[in-house]
């Protein structure tokens, strides 16, 4: 049992004080003084995740700029914001990047590979595996935009699409133009790329459904069994 202040004033103090009016004026002070020391205690355990509750697990993640993914739980939160600076210390580079997307969508992972314009592909498998290869990669030139990278979703399921030109949808309806998807899956979509992007460098989002293909993507031969247009990827810039 932790020592307070009351037990101390009663210990401490000579017989007249320990009893009457005297001992409750005295019982009075010094309960306030022991809220402030747990209070004090408690405010600090609070900046230590999983150390006293979880209710400031929102706020730490905030600090230190580690998103919470969609599905984790408080324990598995806890744990990455203990670690945020190791985290951050590879932050903008590539490996920092996919982990956080893995934490992200866990446990509902899928595969993701990172494209730099010079053709160097990180691909992170389901269980989280990261391997480096280089691919045959030829995207449009940008002399302006020579830090580019590509973030291809193997998307697990299918994107409805947002109708035919000219039918009822209506413009600035908070959809996204060539899906189906809102405005909040789209921020949800572009948060952890965004944030984990190095700052001189410029990313692009693109959701492959099953079927789906971008021009040069994923890596084939012209004319295999796929046919252009069995699907349609969702692409959404994210900006340097």
């Amino acid at each position: 049992m932790a020592l307070t202040f009351r037990d101390t004033f009663k210990a401490k103090s000579p017989p007249w004080l320990q009893t009457g009016i005297a001992w409750r004026l005295g019982y009075a002070l010094m309960v306030q003084l022991d809220a402030i020391i747990d209070a004090t205690v408690e405010g600090v355990e609070l900046r230590f995740p999983g150390v006293q509750g979880v209710e400031s697990l929102p706020y730490l993640g905030r600090d230190r700029r580690i998103r919470r993914g969609r599905l984790e739980t408080d324990e598995v939160y806890g744990a990455r914001l203990r670690r945020w600076l190791d985290d951050h210390a590879t932050r903008g580079g590539p490996f920092a990047l996919l982990a956080q997307l893995a934490a992200h969508f866990a446990p509902a992972n899928f595969q993701i590979d990172l494209v730099y314009m010079s053709g160097r592909r990180f691909s992170q498998a389901v269980d989280g595996t990261i391997t480096r290869s280089d691919i045959t990669w030829a995207p449009d030139p940008d002399a302006a935009k020579w830090a580019r990278w590509w973030l291809f979703y193997d998307w697990p399921t299918p994107i409805p699409s947002d109708g035919l030109w000219g039918d009822a949808g209506i413009y600035g309806d908070a959809g996204v133009w060539g899906s189906g998807l809102t405005q909040d899956e789209v921020t949800d979509l572009r948060l952890v790329p965004k944030e984990w992007n190095a700052a001189h460098a410029f990313g692009t989002v693109v959701l492959l459904p099953d079927g789906a293909e971008l021009w040069g993507f994923p890596v084939g031969t012209w004319g295999d069994p796929g046919t252009w247009g069995d699907a349609d990827p969702v692409v959404l810039a994210v900006g340097g």
